[in-house]
């Protein structure tokens, strides 16, 4: 082989000589000859070229030969790569000679086969040449980016390096510096190490300064980059940095003079600090400073011919970082401040200052939401007044804001409904196309939590214009409007039907459309039909979901994941319409919906289930650079690819999901399709993507209660052969999510899914599942699960400490708060009472904490109330120690907890009359009050059953003349009917007890009147109805003269009710 000939060939612009070239040496590679020849022509070469391709050849094939050369062929090549090194005049050859270096180096240096390496490279950092010193700096990036851990003896040395390089007068040196100290901070895993480098701190910082007024900006974005691992070092004395990092981040970012790339880079110092530390920014006192300059940059200018949606800009980048701080630190730092920039902004003579008062408001909406809501007045006014702006920036951004406020602070923002509607309205008719669309977006949001009763008096207009924009718009503008009819059709209901005839051949014409540039209006399009089938009800769409399934089952031969997503919703509401009538697509849809989760996502690898997915072509290389360790020790190609196509992710989750669609409205006729759809669901339930998990785990439930339905149990009560092979196949799916599945949202989906078939199916079908359940609940309820640990591994103390600012997994809580009494249900109170105490009643105690955020307690105290009355008498030996916890959240600011304190104090009452008797006044005490609240129907329907069980478990305990009149104020209930029976209940034992009869007499009028009301009331249960009206049987029976004037007097709706169910 002529290799002088060959390398001239790897070089060569024709394609076919190079390629041929290629295939030469990587078959000569094969053998160990080829190194001696590549280390000739490094060192001798005449051709730069052929130096730095010797170089470059011998990186990538020498690792596969190195372990096999003799102990003096290593010395004498490590040798001749240093002179090389050092003599090397040429800067690509020099770096393809370091590299060659740090590469054999990765190999020797853990083995202490280099000796005096390191000792070379220190005196080859402080060389007069900065070429010699630039390249000692590259090997120690290099080095310690793979084999840090073998270094760590030397920090002292590397720090004094680093030291010097960072104050060395070459640019090139100083850049290749902050490159090592990025590459060495990953290793500092100890006090003492992290030390050694607190020095660098201040050096990096005037290095960026430097480099800041001297225009050098690539040096300036090497350093933040540099602070950002700097700041991920768990050391105590990072955060006495901060406020200087904070104040050049900040200016930086505000320099108009410097590129945005730039600009960009130092405010992502600020957002990594507001979402890793945020109490750090609060406690130093540096939002203020932040939020000032941010908020003026959102006002920024755009460049010129800026595209919004693909290019940078101040406004965007500033708006971002707004939304990090909003979403990570407490509203009482953010919101204040944002708050006070908009309403001074909208003022403004500048319109890119007014829009900026408007995208500030735009960006604090989501994590600001408790805020905004409780200023709403004070943010609407911003909004309206730039709805009515005369410049189009500022009308959108209006809009835009609008849209997220009825997006963020439901459902109070609806009570502004007729003050925002027209002006949202009006910028309908913008000339401007882009206004045009976040009106849409606006209404979309609007529309999507009115009610048909709200939307009425504006439904024509709305349908209207939203039509209009439909045939004439942009395509964005389409877009966004299609999807207002959506959610106005959803909110609308039955009101919808009149604009059927318009509105379902325009939805048509878009389903049909097959042009690439329209997909994505078609997707919206099929998601409106779906939407506005489900709304107008079964009658008014079935003789149009013959056309509609024709033009969806179309679309599902398009190569398009999204509308084929979109689809399989379309194909949910639809079965969501039809209910049985569905039955004719079932088998299409299952099919389809089954093709979908097995479509090739483009992984490689293994998936859950063991079986490999071929990569596809164009998937990404996320392996090293081929010309790096393509080769590994056997010799074989090491390039791993992963790609995996987002599209094909949210169809398997639409799928997943539309496959629990179709057993829930389907029911018993869904039994065909039951094993296939539960063997896909298993395997979507290991899917390594959470969504998809998710989705899997919602359904199997519905899948089960079709199959409860199709095969039912035995009179016995056994459940049927095949209902008990789905609870032996998903509940140890669903179990094992709580133990290992990371994600908070699917182990929620999973944990209801438990609550669901155990429900159904019943403990003795359960039972070997029953343990495990038990535990996972108590795991949760610990914060022990998977899901619920920290990401990062390094927290300091402060940061550890939980306080109202820290994240709370409120929905999970919650799906274990619903399970909990399923369980003490399903197994009564003696199997459960020992789990109750061994695994539940701990954790809950620690839930019940003032530090805990309102929703949890109140969830806790209401699951601890339901599982309370499954107990029974075994509760009493909680009551004291639950007891000031109940009074205290009785005074709770938030209703909902004095709603379920009550009921838990009520339940108390009813099943530990004992414990409770001598806490009876306090009790009522507290109580009354929420009885009088007349703005919290629900508290005091709560209050209300908390007196019912007090009278009917202690009714000679109370002083009846004071308690009653009270009680028969806060009749009738109004929301919570469920306290029908304990309130009605209570009233027919007091009239009907010889004791306290004679104690109540004065009282039965307005008794009687609260019975018949109760008795015209749909919402109260039969059964109260019936003990009412056999209290009222034996009344009139025993006392007839007094009880016929007091029924006659009775309006007629109220003597017909009574009549019937006292009869």
């Amino acid at each position: 082989m002529d290799l002088d000939a060959v390398l001239a060939g790897c070089s060569s612009n024709d394609n076919v000589v190079r390629k041929q070239a290629e295939q030469t040496i990587t078959a000569a590679a094969k053998s160990p000859e080829i190194l001696s020849q590549l280390m000739q022509r490094l060192q001798s070469a005449e051709q730069p070229q052929v130096r730095q391709l010797s170089g470059v050849l011998l990186r990538k094939h020498l690792r596969s030969h190195w372990r096999r050369l003799p102990a003096s062929a290593h010395k004498q090549i490590q040798t001749a790569l240093q002179q090389r090194l050092v003599q090397e005049c040429v800067e690509p050859v020099r770096r393809a000679v370091a590299e060659l270096i740090a590469s054999i180096a990765r190999l020797t240096v853990p083995n202490r086969e280099w000796p005096g390496l390191l000792e070379w490279l220190h005196q080859l950092s402080a060389a007069a040449s900065e070429h010699h010193r630039q390249a000692a700096l590259q090997i120690f990036s290099s080095l310690t980016e793979v084999i840090g851990e073998h270094l760590q003896e030397s920090f002292p040395v590397l720090q004094q390096v680093f030291l010097a390089s960072l104050k060395d007068s070459s640019v090139e040196v100083r850049r290749t510096a902050l490159e090592a100290v990025s590459a060495m901070m990953p290793w500092l895993d100890d006090e003492h190490h992290m030390a050694l480098f607190k020095d660098l701190v201040p050096l990096t910082i005037q290095v960026t300064q430097h480099a800041l007024q001297s225009g050098d900006e690539v040096t300036a974005v090497l350093a933040f980059e540099t602070f950002l691992d700097l700041l991920e070092v768990p050391a105590s004395w990072v955060g006495a940095f901060f406020p200087a990092l904070v104040k050049l981040s900040v200016e930086t970012a505000s320099n108009t003079q410097l590129e945005l790339n730039t600009r960009e880079q130092a405010l992502q110092v600020v957002n990594w600090l507001a979402q890793f530390k945020p109490k750090q920014l609060t406690k130093q006192q540096l939002v203020k400073p932040i939020l000032e300059s941010l908020c003026k940059l959102c006002a920024e200018p755009d460049p010129e011919d800026h595209d919004q949606d693909d290019q940078l800009s101040a406004s965007k980048f500033a708006s971002q970082a707004i939304d990090t701080l909003a979403l990570n630190l407490q509203n009482k730092w953010v919101f204040p401040h944002c708050l006070a920039f908009a309403k001074d902004a909208i003022q403004s003579g500048d319109p890119n200052v007014r829009a900026a008062a408007c995208t500030v408001l735009v960006v604090v909406a989501e994590g600001c939401c408790d805020a905004c809501t409780s200023h709403l007045a004070d943010v609407l006014q911003v909004v309206v007044r730039g709805l009515q702006d005369p410049e189009a920036l500022v009308r959108g951004q209006a809009a835009f804001a609008l849209g997220q406020l009825a997006e963020y602070c439901q459902p109070d923002i609806n009570e502004h409904y007729k003050e925002l509607l027209p002006g949202v309205f009006h910028v309908m008719h913008d000339p401007t196309p882009q206004v045009q669309q976040q009106a849409c977006y606006a209404l979309d949001a609007f529309c999507e939590n009115l009610g048909p009763d709200e939307l009425q008096g504006y439904l024509e207009a709305l349908m209207a214009k939203l039509l209009e924009v439909v045939r004439t718009g942009n395509s964005d503008t389409q877009y966004s409007a299609l999807g207002a009819i959506a959610s106005a059709a959803n909110a609308a209901g039955a009101s919808f039907q009149p604009y059927l005839p318009a509105v379902f051949p325009v939805l048509q014409q878009y389903m049909e459309a097959t042009d690439s540039s329209m997909l994505k209006r078609r997707c919206r399009a099929t998601e409106a039909m779906g939407l506005m089938a489900t709304a107008i009800g079964k009658q008014a769409v079935t003789p149009m979901v013959p056309h509609i399934m024709q033009a969806a089952l179309k679309g599902m031969s398009i190569d398009d994941s999204e509308l084929r997503e979109y689809t399989h919703g379309l194909f949910g509401s639809i079965a969501a319409a039809l209910k049985q009538d569905f039955q004719p697509y079932l088998a299409t849809c299952v099919s389809a919906a089954l093709a979908s989760c097995n479509q090739d996502d483009g992984t490689f690898g293994e998936d859950a289930d063991g079986a490999g997915l071929a990569a596809s072509p164009g998937s990404v290389s996320l392996g090293e650079d081929s010309s790096e360790d393509e080769d590994e020790e056997d010799g074989d190609a090491a390039e791993h690819r992963v790609n995996v196509r987002t599209g094909v992710l949210d169809e398997k989750a639409s799928a997943s999901q539309v496959l629990g669609s179709y057993p829930e409205h389907t029911g018993a006729l869904y039994a065909p399709h039951i094993e296939e759809t539960l063997n896909m669901l298993i395997k979507m339930g290991n899917y390594f993507h959470c969504q998809v998990r998710e989705q899997a785990y919602t359904s199997l439930p519905l899948l089960f209660t079709a199959a409860h339905q199709a095969f039912p149990a035995q009179p016995s009560g056994e459940v049927s052969r095949q209902v008990q092979h789905i609870v032996d196949s998903v509940l140890p799916l669903l179990l094992k999510a709580f133990d290992t599945d990371d994600d908070k949202e699917a182990v929620t989906a999973a944990v209801l899914g438990c609550g669901v078939i155990l429900t159904g199916a019943g403990a003795q079908s359960c039972q070997k599942y029953m343990e495990a359940m038990a535990t996972g609940s108590s795991m949760i309820l610990n914060g022990g699960a998977p899901c619920q640990q920290i990401d990062s591994e390094e927290e300091d103390e402060q940061e550890a400490e939980a306080d109202d600012e820290d994240t709370y997994d409120e929905e999970l809580l919650g799906a274990v708060a619903e399970l909990l009494p399923i369980m003490a249900t399903a197994l009564g109170p003696q199997t459960y009472g020992p789990v109750f105490q061994q695994l539940v009643f701990q954790p809950l105690l620690k839930r019940f904490q003032a530090g805990q955020p309102d929703g949890v307690r109140s969830t806790m105290i209401g699951a601890l109330a339901e599982v309370s009355s499954t107990l029974g008498h075994n509760i009493a030996e909680y009551v004291a120690k639950v007891l000031p916890i109940l009074f205290r959240e009785l005074r709770c600011e938030d209703g909902g907890n004095r709603r379920n304190a009550a009921f838990c104090a009520g339940v108390f009452c009813q099943h530990a009359p004992q414990q409770m008797q001598a806490q009876l006044g306090q009790l009522l005490q507290a109580l009354h009050p929420l009885i009088q609240d007349g703005a919290n129907p629900a508290t005091r329907d709560n209050a209300a059953g908390a007196v019912g069980r007090m009278l009917s478990s202690m009714p000679l305990q109370l002083p009846l003349d004071q308690v009653l009149p009270v009680l028969l104020t806060a009749l009738p209930l109004q929301e919570d009917f469920q306290e029908a029976g304990p309130v009605y209940g209570a009233l027919c034992g007091l009239v009907t007890n010889a004791d306290t009869a004679p104690k109540v007499a004065n009282l039965v009028p307005q008794i009687v009147q609260a019975f018949a009301e109760a008795c015209a009331t749909k919402e109260v249960s039969d059964d109260t109805k019936r003990h009412i009206g056999q209290t009222i049987a034996h009344l009139s029976q025993q006392y007839s003269a007094q009880m016929q004037p007091l029924l006659l007097a009775l309006p007629p709706d109220q003597q017909t009710a009574v009549a019937a169910y006292a009869a």
